[in-house]
């Protein structure tokens, strides 16, 4: 049986909850590892009778899940597991990273074929290469997405492939009321912990009132959100009024307290990858999801 010793160079001897630690403190990702302790059930595929993260990751990986069959799998940023069930089905050995506690709720500890290892994606050093590396959601919350990017290609040899996305930069660029006026303001009044009593009070209202002025200012988002800072996904997932409160309450914990948020352009990213050798198989414009390999 696989351990991590295997594939990494790094020291393993501190072990915590069945977790591996090569980083103990969360760093940047304090945050990240609040949310899902807290909320580590909402976005679980399995304890919601919903298939939204497998759907996630059949995107990602082009539809093409059964790629992952019998292989050596390293998942970064895995959290608190909602893509880590997934993907354990599938893989012979999953080893999945992530530097924020929320490691410690991932929901397949217990699986045989699974490691974690709570660290930063750069403190790895790699001994024994991957087939396949995903990582999705995390790279826009690194300091340095660019870098991280770059980083994913150290774990597989030619013959593997690399599955990211980053999340796109909107129309407007920073210029959009998350950037501009959202996350400063309201890191400036709430702390963290304020905020997410703010929203258990009020989402719903907030829910409500968004809608009516998207529906008011010709179903316009970029009004709707310019006015209301809360996600609203009524018309892009099968959610019940309970599930949806959480969501949203989630995702814009995350939309606003991340440290980094550092999303793209797909031109950029393909520039980039360009540059720097790396062959695209897939590109998934809209979405930025990137299907890739070394040269």
């Amino acid at each position: 049986m696989y351990k991590p010793q295997f594939f990494f160079k790094n020291d393993f001897s501190k072990i915590k909850d069945e977790v591996y630690i090569i980083n103990d403190e969360d760093d940047y990702t304090r945050n990240f590892g609040k949310q899902w302790k807290k909320y580590r059930d909402v976005q679980i595929d399995s304890l919601n009778n919903f298939d939204i993260s497998k759907n996630y990751l059949e995107n990602l990986l082009f539809n093409k899940v059964t790629n992952l069959n019998n292989k050596k799998v390293l998942e970064i940023g895995c959290g608190a597991g909602r893509f880590t069930e997934h993907i354990v089905k599938y893989a012979d050995v999953c080893v999945a990273v992530d530097l924020s506690s929320s490691i410690y709720y991932n929901v397949s500890k217990k699986s045989k074929n699974l490691f974690l290892i709570k660290s930063d994606l750069h403190s790895l050093i790699i001994k024994n290469k991957f087939d396949i590396v995903i990582c999705r959601g995390v790279l826009q919350h690194t300091p340095d997405p660019l870098k991280s990017i770059l980083k994913l290609y150290e774990f597989i040899d030619h013959n593997g492939a690399v599955f990211f996305d980053i999340y796109t930069m909107p129309k407007v660029g920073k210029f959009h009321p998350k950037y501009l006026i959202w996350r400063p303001l309201i890191k400036k009044i709430f702390s963290f912990d304020d905020f997410e009593k703010f929203l258990l009070k009020n989402v719903n209202f907030l829910i409500k009132i968004k809608r009516i002025l998207k529906k008011i200012f010709f179903n316009s988002k970029f009004i709707s959100d310019l006015f209301i800072p809360v996600y609203d996904y009524k018309d892009e997932l099968n959610l019940t009024k309970e599930q949806h409160k959480f969501f949203s309450i989630l995702d814009t914990l995350d939309g606003i307290y991340a440290k980094y948020d550092n999303p793209k352009r797909n031109r950029e990213i393909v520039n980039f990858l360009i540059k720097n050798d790396i062959k695209i198989i897939n590109n998934l414009k809209k979405k930025n999801f990137f299907q890739t390999k070394l040269r």
